[in-house]
């Protein structure tokens, strides 16, 4: 495995001095480094992964230096947009460098989400005309060829980065390991304990529908009327709207995540603008992408409930225990109804994952509403 020093001081060598992105666990050793706030560098963190190849675009152009975009193969979806219309040699050509965690690395492994993703990640790369390179023991010597042929072609170039890649990194600190606040999974046992069974609940990618499946599994709520969004990361409001949308007689309740949330905040004007009565759309807010490692979001810095209130939810209410929880969930309202909660960055070391395979989550959620 690569020391994350070492493999860091090869950018830096480079004069690349300038991170931004979207974390993800492949490449979470080497990120605890990137978010130390090292003087060295600087890290821009990102809403999304197409808005981090903006970022770096901005940087070039305003300082005429490269900078370093790291994301997850997942993110390439968020990409394509600026990566063709922007960055690309036939538009404006802005070199950078990508540092791609490769999840759903094929014949190994992985979460069914990752699996297509992780079949294509080359040919995307070949379809979009973006050199690339799988990192391997000759890393310096990659890392100074993909910084060379950047700024010589004026494209950028991907650096594709396997699991078991990075060492373990021991000097690493964070900034939100002291965040007060509810824990998540039992703000979840409270939110199944206090609705009715037969309405619907979503949950949003990572640790709170692993959360949401082990309380149900032990709940006499089962998982027939849950779906458990495992993938594309920030669409879940999307999905809950148009559900409850075509289902009035319904109570729809979407769990989100603040990362997920700033991913697509967009939505959130979709919601204000619709306004479905029998939509609550739930917000756990740690402050970080727990799953990735505990990097930092945005969420810090802005007033999700306030963004929420202004994109004309007809109701918000900010969450700090279950007895609140409990009577917000009880009291008669007309949606959209807003909750955002304040957890701790953190869960169960023995954090299970669903069982049921995507496909299954899907037939048994739709037979659920048509019986």
């Amino acid at each position: 495995m690569i020391a994350v020093d070492t493999f860091n001081n090869c950018f830096i060598n480079n004069g690349i001095k300038y991170f931004t992105g979207v974390p993800d666990s492949t490449l979470k050793e080497w990120l605890k480094l990137i978010f130390s706030c090292d003087s060295r560098f600087e890290n821009r963190i990102a809403a999304n992964e197409g808005a981090a190849i903006s970022n770096a675009a901005g940087y070039y152009l305003a300082t005429g230096n490269i900078g370093v975009v790291y994301l997850q193969n997942s993110g390439l979806g968020n990409c394509i947009n600026p990566l063709t219309s922007l960055t690309d040699p036939e538009v404006y050509g802005i070199p950078m460098i990508l540092l791609v965690g490769w999840r759903g690395v094929p014949g190994k492994k992985d979460e069914p989400q990752h699996k297509k993703m992780g079949a294509i990640t080359k040919k995307i790369f070949t379809v979009l005309d973006i050199p690339y390179v799988i990192l391997d023991n000759n890393y310096m010597e990659q890392i100074d060829n993909a910084a060379f042929l950047s700024k010589l072609n004026q494209r950028p170039y991907a650096l594709i980065v396997k699991p078991g890649f990075f060492d373990i990194y021991a000097n690493a600190h964070s900034d939100n390991k002291n965040l007060t606040g509810m824990i998540r999974e039992e703000a979840i046992k409270c939110i199944v304990n206090t609705i009715n069974c037969d309405d619907l609940i979503l949950s949003t990618t990572g640790k709170t529908s692993r959360e949401l499946y082990e309380v149900c599994s032990e709940d006499s709520r089962g998982h027939s009327n849950n779906f458990y969004n495992v993938g594309s990361m920030g669409h879940v409001s999307a999905i809950g709207l148009e559900i409850a949308l075509q289902k009035i007689n319904k109570m729809v309740f979407v769990l989100d995540g603040d990362g997920a949330l700033i991913m697509h905040m967009g939505t959130l004007a979709s919601i204000g603008n619709y306004q479905p009565k029998n939509l609550v759309h739930i917000v756990f807010d740690n402050e970080s992408h727990e799953s990735t490692g505990n990097q930092p979001t945005l969420s810090n810095a802005i007033d999700i409930a306030g963004i929420m209130k202004n994109c004309n939810y007809k109701q918000v209410e900010i969450i700090s225990n279950e007895s609140a929880l409990s009577d917000v969930l009880n009291t008669s309202f007309s949606g959209p109804l807003g909750i955002v909660i304040k957890v701790k960055p953190e869960s169960r070391n023995d954090l299970g994952r669903p069982t049921d395979t995507p496909e299954e989550t899907k037939v048994r959620f739709m037979n659920w509403q048509n019986q």
